[in-house]
């Protein structure tokens, strides 16, 4: 079992990517004015991903990327490894 940033736990790491996958997918997707490039503690997430991110990167490309990334581990994923504890 590992903690995660957010003091989530999580288990194997299928569950820990996917989390950061989706904080970097949250952070791309919000709204920024036209023309203002990514900040960058964002550029520094995608790099640690393994993301190649160029100079004036598209966010629509890279949320394409991230999402080809999720989509297995999703996949990969089953019931018996959900980390949420069943309703009482």
């Amino acid at each position: 079992m590992q903690a995660g940033a957010g003091g989530g736990v999580f288990f194997g790491s299928c569950w820990l990517e996917l989390r950061l996958l989706d904080q970097v997918l949250d952070q791309l997707a919000r709204p920024s004015p036209v023309g203002s490039g990514l900040p960058a503690p964002l550029r520094d997430q995608l790099r640690r991903l393994g993301l190649h991110v160029g100079r004036s990167p598209r966010r629509d490309e890279l949320i394409t990327q991230l999402w080809g990334r999720k989509r297995p581990l999703l996949r990969r994923l089953d019931a018996a490894d959900d980390p949420m504890p069943p309703c009482a």
